[in-house]
């Protein structure tokens, strides 16, 4: 009876252990090799072709990302809501390797040329100054689903329906603080990394900066 009763719980346990497991990873994509390499070839001419073009033709380089999984919070947003909004404006800027760079909010950082570090400015001290980097989101073309390119009613340039799959449940797999600059002939925009956000993060709680935005 013991025994039993030691191996239903053991597969009570096992069957909660797996239950729990899926909750977890519910909203992970698992993709394979040749399907990451797929999307990656069909998005990549698309990307560069749109923002070529926008930039030549000096247009608006705006767009809209929206989370595949949460369409039916769009055009609301709740402002308590936890997390990253559901969709967001950025400006669709630039293409690297893997996907496409997402504009996000630049900021004024500080450089400290003895460590060669980085760390946002102490407001609370009255601390101005610093370089101005743009913060740029690097997304996966794997993680995109669909593009309208023409807009809707609401914004009328394009929507990027992502799966949000990436760090901290956003559509990035990294961010980063960039240079920016052209090149010619067209004046086209560009961006050099200077510092993950990661690291300057890191540096500014160890300053003991506490406001970082």
């Amino acid at each position: 009876m013991l025994e039993y009763l030691s191996i239903a719980g053991f597969r009570l346990a096992l069957d909660g252990f797996k239950s729990g497991w899926r909750f977890w990873n519910r909203n992970k994509r698992k993709l394979t090799a040749q399907q990451k390499l797929e999307l990656r070839q069909r998005w990549k001419k698309p990307f560069e072709d749109y923002i070529f073009n926008s930039q030549r033709e000096k247009l608006r380089l705006d767009a809209i990302m929206r989370d595949i999984r949460r369409l039916d919070e769009y055009p609301d947003i709740d402002d308590k809501a936890p997390g990253i909004s559901p969709w967001f404006r950025f400006g669709l800027v630039d293409t690297y390797e893997r996907g496409f760079m997402a504009a996000l909010t630049g900021r004024n950082l500080f450089h400290d040329v003895k460590t060669d570090k980085w760390r946002f400015l102490d407001r609370a001290k009255g601390e101005e100054g610093g370089q101005y980097l743009d913060c740029i989101g690097y997304v996966p073309y794997e993680f995109i689903e669909q593009v309208d390119w023409d807009g809707d009613k609401y914004y009328n340039y394009p929507q990027i329906y992502c799966y949000f799959a990436g760090i901290h449940k956003q559509p990035y797999e990294r961010i980063v603080y960039c240079e920016r600059f052209t090149s010619p002939p067209y004046n086209t925009m560009h961006f050099r990394e200077v510092v993950d956000q990661v690291d300057v993060l890191k540096e500014s709680r160890k300053a003991g900066i506490k406001d970082f935005w």
